[in-house]
């Protein structure tokens, strides 16, 4: 009932961005929501976006993350997402959309890219993954004893050419528990599972609802 009423605002009230050319635009939040029920984390991040004629301009800071250097995933569009990442959901047009670009980038500084077939708005159908190279994302990380940051220009052209409106949002994973395995996978009992505009989706935290998207709008 909880997750239907909030898609239900949600529809109403869907969380705007706007961008003025070559302006820095940080997000007012300053604490993502947990994906479960909307609750905020106690964990600082913080985003802020530029656009320009050829990047989407992307800079992130994950503060409170002692297990930082826990994380092993050391290949493009591996399963990087089982241990701790910053995403970003990304679709032309001002619609919710089924299919979009995932992108994710971890304290190793590894990309996943890969076009996301969603028809239902609820699980992922398929995954087209780009390779880095095609993807041409500049991308840095920055780490400390207990956070960690980055940097990602994205091309337009890798999200079909520069446009006025975007569907997007922005997510993060945190590991609460030092693992004694290099080859370890998070889990809820383990990991938060953090996003921007809350997904709402119950027991389990799940990232692939797009109607969960908030708007970004390219002045």
């Amino acid at each position: 009932m909880l997750t239907l009423l909030y898609l239900f605002l949600s529809a109403m009230i869907t969380p705007t961005i706007n961008l003025s050319k070559n302006e820095w635009k940080k997000i007012p939040e300053n604490h993502f929501s947990n994906a479960t029920d909307g609750k905020e984390a106690t964990q600082e991040t913080t985003v802020k976006l530029k656009a320009d004629e050829h990047f989407l301009w992307v800079e992130f800071d994950c503060k409170q993350n002692p297990f930082v250097n826990q994380n092993t995933y050391n290949q493009h569009n591996s399963e990087m997402y089982n241990q701790e990442v910053f995403e970003l959901f990304v679709a032309e047009g001002s619609k919710t959309p089924t299919r979009y670009l995932e992108l994710e980038i971890n304290p190793n500084n590894v990309i996943f890219a890969g076009w996301i077939e969603n028809p239902t708005k609820e699980a992922p159908k398929s995954c087209q993954f780009v390779s880095h190279k095609e993807a041409k994302i500049i991308h840095s990380i920055t780490k400390t004893k207990d956070s960690w940051s980055g940097k990602m220009q994205i091309p337009w052209d890798l999200l079909g050419g520069k446009s006025e409106n975007y569907r997007i949002n922005f997510y993060r994973i945190i590991s609460l528990k030092s693992h004694t395995n290099s080859d370890w996978k998070g889990t809820p009992n383990t990991c938060a599972y953090l996003c921007w505009s809350p997904t709402m989706s119950g027991a389990t935290p799940r990232f692939h609802r797009p109607d969960a998207f908030g708007l970004l709008k390219v002045l």
